[in-house]
């Protein structure tokens, strides 16, 4: 038995059959008349959808914001130069001017505890100018001295449930060269006073760091779009019709991650329903704006989908008649039915068995030949993982035909085997079913912008089901559903 991959051809049976003809059993007990008979199709109601049950699925989105992405924000944001005149400064010196100039090289970005850490080489020049008081005089100073330092400091990051970007920025400056020469005097440490200084004008800055950090990590406009777009309704499948339709329900956001040194890492979990239908055309989508975000330590990638997969019903007849063909039946000691061929059709919800026989010529009925119309229900047997036709029971017409000519063959016993041969194993066919899922949900036609990897890794058999005249295995299909979200060249 072969399973056909959604895209194959469906072959839809007309619902009103040709008439079949019964040869009506002939014996040397008694002569029968040729009878032509239809089968009932049993009622039923006739449709060319059958809805699947939804599935609940989480897309993965892992988030990756390089460090080098805010390195360069900060280098474009933090003043190159910090300059100053302050007066008064110091208890050394008496009417004094502080001059100074400090400009900063490019900072550099690493992490530690998972914060993000930077440092800022510094440099530059100051003059003093003032008067050393020695009691009995006081001596005029005017003095410029190199200075080398460090600005330092490092950012926390969290979010809040309504999308907020919250960052924490501490910021200090640590001066290694800033002393000013007093000439027969000594010299005068001004770093504690310059560090005060370039701290202020740091932290009257924060404020426009913070708001360039916040629109540097802003995920709600990127997300918003992602989620818009992941309301989709594709059509994967033309024949027969198959659609598969998502609408995003809630957002899960995962803690920042700065534990690779290299990017600020995070997740989003989209948790999202998703329908498949074999129909014309799907219902509308039920369209919901992106909302507040649950945060949680850990983003899973469950992806389940029902898929609907066609199964062959050439495949279906060739294992049976390589089963059936030429066996006997024995319904009792006098009486032996053998099967010159068989044939399954599957009409409105049900499947028709046709079986063409003859009896052992030494049987009760000698030579007697016809055909018997059975139906029967599609059923799968996870235990054994067999497909199976059940319940079967004689078409009307053929249990009345049979009633007033060979009562004999309406024994429970020849239904029974025959039952016990409709049976179809299915282990190879999953195998090849789980490689056609992966490539049908490839199909699913994900945002451009993400980068999408979605992998079948377990599959099942959910159910059977009769759809359009088709035998169609409902299959669950389990696995990973990510995406890499990769904020790198965004601008």
């Amino acid at each position: 038995m072969k399973i056909f991959s959604i895209p194959g051809i469906i072959k839809f049976l007309i619902l009103i059959i040709s008439v079949l003809t019964i040869i009506i059993f002939s014996s040397s007990r008694a002569d029968f008349k040729e009878t032509d008979i239809q089968p009932k199709v049993p009622e039923f109601t006739p449709t060319n959808t059958f809805q699947f049950e939804r599935t609940e699925s989480i897309l993965n989105l892992p988030i990756k914001i390089p460090l080098a992405n805010i390195e360069k924000a900060l280098n474009l944001n933090i003043p190159l130069t910090f300059v100053g005149t302050e007066t008064d400064l110091t208890d050394l010196l008496s009417n004094d001017n502080l001059t100074y100039e400090i400009n900063r090289q490019n900072l550099s970005i690493g992490t530690r505890n998972n914060l993000i850490t930077f440092s800022i080489p510094v440099s530059g020049t100051a003059k003093v100018k003032g008067k050393i008081d020695l009691r009995l005089t006081k001596i005029p100073v005017s003095a410029q001295t190199n200075i080398v330092g460090t600005i330092f400091g490092d950012i926390s990051l969290g979010i809040d449930n309504e999308w907020n970007i919250k960052p924490n920025l501490n910021v200090s400056t640590n001066l290694t060269k800033a002393e000013v020469p007093i000439k027969n005097i000594g010299t005068i440490n001004i770093a504690r006073i310059l560090q005060k200084q370039v701290d202020i004008v740091i932290n009257k800055e924060k404020p426009k760091l913070i708001a360039e950090l916040v629109n540097e990590l802003n995920l709600k406009a990127e997300v918003t779009k992602q989620w818009n777009n992941l309301h989709l309704s594709e059509q994967v499948s033309k024949d027969p019709s198959i659609w598969i339709k998502t609408e995003p329900q809630s957002v899960s956001f995962q803690e920042f991650d700065l534990s690779d040194g290299k990017n600020v890492q995070s997740g989003i979990g989209i948790k999202m329903f998703v329908d498949t239908c074999i129909c014309k055309e799907v219902s509308s989508i039920n369209f919901k704006p992106l909302p507040n975000l649950t945060i949680q330590k850990q983003i899973m990638d469950k992806f389940l989908i029902n898929l609907p997969v066609q199964v062959s019903l050439d495949e279906l007849n060739n294992t049976i008649q390589s089963e059936v063909r030429g066996k006997s039946f024995s319904i009792d000691e006098n009486l032996q039915v053998i099967v010159n061929d068989i044939d399954l059709s599957p009409l409105g919800e049900k499947i028709l068995v046709k079986v063409d026989f003859k009896t052992d010529k030494d049987s009760l009925l000698q030579g007697a030949k016809g055909v018997l119309y059975l139906w029967g229900n599609i059923f799968y047997d996870q235990g054994s993982n067999h497909l199976k036709v059940v319940e079967l029971d004689y078409d009307v017409d053929t249990k009345n035909a049979l009633l007033s000519t060979a009562d004999s063959l309406l024994k429970p016993v020849l239904l029974r085997q025959v039952e016990e041969r409709l049976s179809f194993p299915l282990n190879e066919e999953l195998i090849r079913a789980k490689n056609e899922a992966n490539k049908y949900i490839q199909q699913i036609k994900l945002p451009s912008e993400i980068d999408a990897n979605i992998e079948v890794k377990n599959i099942e058999v959910e159910k059977v089901v009769i759809a359009n005249n088709d035998i169609f295995m409902v299959l669950l299909a389990d696995g990973n559903m990510s995406a890499i979200l990769n904020l790198e060249d965004r601008e």
